[in-house]
């Protein structure tokens, strides 16, 4: 008979975009039993979670504390030894060889360590006659990311942590009044505008999941042309991006800039919006837990990547080639998507 979850520690690091589709994974822990969980990963990048008791803990995976999971004889932290004191279970999302960290994990007292190798990006190119490389098998990879657990939590919980919930009955992600307040107050809004925001982020981890910067400036002025406010965010890797975007924008057109703002305060105002629109990016996925969204994609695998939420429309270019997305194909696709959330 398999050991009570207890207190659980889940190592993924990663991305913005990894966090946010492991969650059914911490989801369906928490439904299994376990009475708390310590994330490892990057603090920043897992910023998105509440701070409350219900939701986990993150520490940093690549701090000197936990130096003695990867490194032969390198010894513990003063905290780290105190969060595996009291840890039952362990589930280790890391490619390549873990044997080192499996070790260290049941030296340490850990009773249950299981180990699964996470979804990895593959990128399409595209061929002269059109065709796609680079198949991935269709397992989305939230579901990748939950097989490995269902010895432990049970294929009903698993399916239930992997259906889409609302942002206010998710107890990882909720938001309170008070932040909703204070993110709209920075933009220097008391409440949403009369016509409503519209959220879009032009950026990507990398270059080829980007719809063109200057097709982001005319979607904007689409937008605005229908009375909405849109709230342009750009994180910390989109510089070059927001360059291109400025540049490409018409003067007259109003837009407020959201520039690497914390991942609550995103999360809050992106739950104000009455769309969003964006590539194969952290962003997206997050912005898919509290709005209707519209996800381009180009050469990733949409079967694989598509946002998990209740309102997700997927356009997907022509042999992978996000410049052969037009304008008006975006904006009409997000106008229906708001239409039919009631936006």
């Amino acid at each position: 008979m398999k050991a009570p979850l207890g207190h659980t520690l889940v190592i993924r690091p990663g991305a913005l975009g990894d966090g946010v589709l492991t969650l059914p994974a911490l989801h369906a822990l928490r439904l299994a039993g376990a009475a708390s969980t310590t994330v490892l990963g990057s603090p920043a990048r897992w910023g998105f979670l509440r701070t409350a008791h219900e939701a986990p803990r993150v520490r940093d995976f690549s701090s000197a504390e936990w130096l003695g999971l990867c490194a032969d004889g390198a010894p513990f932290g003063a905290a780290a030894r105190a969060t595996l004191a009291r840890t039952n279970s362990a589930v280790v999302y890391l490619h390549g060889d873990t044997r080192t960290v499996e070790q260290a994990l049941r030296s340490a007292g850990v009773q249950q360590v299981l180990v699964a190798d996470p979804p990895r990006l593959v990128c399409t190119e595209p061929r002269p006659c059109g065709e796609r490389t680079g198949k991935t098998g269709g397992v989305h990879a939230a579901r990748r990311l939950l097989e490995p657990l269902v010895p432990w939590v049970g294929a009903e919980n698993a399916d239930a942590a992997l259906a889409a919930k609302t942002l206010s009955d998710d107890v990882f992600l909720a938001l309170d009044e008070m932040e909703t307040a204070r993110a709209l107050e920075r933009l220097g809004y008391e409440a949403p505008p009369r016509g409503g925001f519209v959220a879009v982020h032009p950026g990507s981890g990398g270059r080829r999941k980007c719809w063109p910067a200057g097709n982001y400036a005319r979607l904007v002025a689409a937008l605005a042309a229908r009375g909405l406010t849109p709230l342009v965010f750009f994180g910390p890797a989109d510089e070059e991006t927001r360059v291109e975007f400025e540049a490409e924008v018409q003067p007259a057109v109003t837009w407020e800039c959201v520039a690497c703002r914390p991942l609550r305060e995103v999360l809050a105002l992106v739950s104000c919006v009455r769309g969003f629109i964006g590539n194969d990016a952290g962003v997206t996925h997050l912005a898919a837990r509290a709005c209707p969204v519209v996800a381009l994609f180009g050469p990733t695998d949409p079967a694989v990547w598509t946002p998990l939420g209740k309102r997700v429309t997927v356009l997907q270019a022509a042999g992978g080639d996000l410049g052969k997305l037009s304008v008006e194909a975006v904006a009409e696709a997000a106008a229906a998507c708001m239409q039919r959330a009631g936006g």
